[in-house]
Parts: structure tokens; sequence; C-alpha cells
């Protein structure tokens, strides 16, 4: 779960450093985590944790659906 939130943050913040571009790896990666974020979230019981979790589906979800700006 950790590296998950990592990856995903990481490439939210390149995107943002970036003028909202990504690289075809770091899109990749991020592609990778939404799926990854789509099977986990469900499965989290606790509350808090699963509010978190959906919204960083929500950030990776809204991030891949923009069009790169380079």
């Amino acid at each position: 779960m950790v590296m998950l939130d990592a990856d995903t943050a990481g490439c939210v913040c390149t995107w943002l450093n970036n003028g909202g571009a990504l690289d075809p790896e770091r899109r990749h990666i991020l592609q990778t985590r939404l799926e990854n974020l789509a099977r986990i979230v469900p499965q989290i019981s606790a509350p808090s944790g699963r509010r978190y979790y959906q919204r960083l589906h929500q950030l990776a979800l809204l991030i891949l659906s923009a069009p790169n700006t380079k």
C-alpha cells in the first residue's frame, strides 16, 4: 500500500511540475497504479483508509484523462 501511494503521488507530482504532462513511462506507471487501486479499494475495511485510497484513485483517473500538455 505504501508503494502504491508513493508511486501514484510521485506521478502526480511530476505531472504538476511538468505543467500537466507525463512521459510515457510515468503514464504507464500511473495507469498500472490506477488498475491496482481499482482492485484494492473495495477490500479496504477502514473507512478513513478507503476514503484516502478512493481519492488517490480519483486523482490518478483525472490525470490520466487530462490531455498531455507537452
